[in-house]
């Protein structure tokens, strides 16, 4: 809600939740945030019910469309990993990455600016963990 509210103050359509639902179920959500010509994919989730729908595909090329009607030149994807080998366990989401037709770009990197150290501890070492 914070980083929601935030970043919408200055412009309401900078941020946005996106739900692929199907017949009540909600399958994928995600976020995406757009700054001038430049639009992100930021976070995602899905879940493994209904797959074969495509609920997350469906919401990317929903959020594609929506980058190119408000202007956006670039759709950025964010990071993939520095290989496409089958034993990936991200090879389906890399896989869809690559399939967009973009190219990958080498970046400095992001960092996260913890806002609550207690709470980002927690969520880190739940990450490591898991």
């Amino acid at each position: 809600e914070q980083m929601y509210a935030a970043l919408s103050a200055e412009d309401a359509d900078r941020i946005r939740v996106y739900l692929a639902e199907h017949e009540g179920d909600v399958l994928a959500a995600t976020v995406f945030i757009r700054v001038g010509e430049h639009a992100w994919y930021s976070y995602g989730a899905s879940t493994a019910a209904k797959r074969e729908l495509q609920g997350s595909t469906a919401i990317q090329w929903r959020m594609m469309q929506d980058s190119i009607a408000a202007g956006a030149t670039v759709y950025d994807l964010r990071g993939i990993t520095n290989t496409v080998d089958e034993a990936n366990p991200h090879i389906g989401l890399i896989r869809f990455k690559v399939g967009t037709g973009g190219e990958a770009v080498r970046l400095a990197g992001e960092w996260d600016l913890p806002l609550n150290r207690l709470l980002y501890k927690a969520f880190d070492l739940y990450m490591k963990r898991r």
